[in-house]
């Protein structure tokens, strides 16, 4: 799968984003994906596009556990070989193309991409660590995930959250 470092150390789990380039790394403007569950509320500020995929299948549930999400490489090859899954991607990519090139023509410098599943750990990730791999001419990607590292129980937890996703 392009963008991903191919050794077999720890790093294989890991994004390599192949979007930057490191010359005009500051020149560019910077398109924001970021991963959330639902169930821990909306984001803040609201993103300019904003994704559900609570109704794409989930990944096995055998590779569902506490120590993989999204950020796993099996895990997210498993969710990425569903044609249900490859297509929504697909609408996304044409989506977020379309947003920025009304950006561009407005002269923003920034765009932020929310993707959001149940919990924020398996499909949501997945997602976005995929879109982060994709290159969008023209803008800086970051990838971000509010949720992917919270336990089970705090995923499910109060939809009752502040700023930087701690409880109030």
């Amino acid at each position: 799968m392009a963008g991903y470092s191919g050794n077999n150390d720890s790093s294989d789990d890991l994004f390599l984003n192949t979007n930057r380039s490191v010359e005009r790394l500051e020149e560019l403007p910077i398109l924001y994906i970021t991963s959330f569950g639902h169930r821990r509320g909306p984001l803040h500020p609201t993103p300019d596009i904003l994704v559900d995929i609570r109704k794409l299948p989930n990944p096995p549930k055998s590779m569902r556990t506490a120590s993989q999400t999204g950020l796993h490489k099996p895990l997210r090859e498993a969710f990425l070989s569903n044609d249900e899954v490859r297509k929504r991607f697909e609408a996304i990519c044409e989506q977020i193309r379309s947003r920025l090139k009304l950006a561009d023509s407005n002269g923003e410098t920034q765009v932020h991409v929310a993707v959001c599943c149940e919990l924020g750990k398996h499909r949501s990730v997945s997602m976005v660590e995929q879109l982060g791999s994709t290159r969008f001419d023209g803008w800086n990607v970051v990838v971000q995930h509010r949720d992917v590292h919270l336990t089970r129980s705090q995923a499910k937890g109060s939809n009752n959250v502040s700023e930087g996703g701690k409880t109030k």
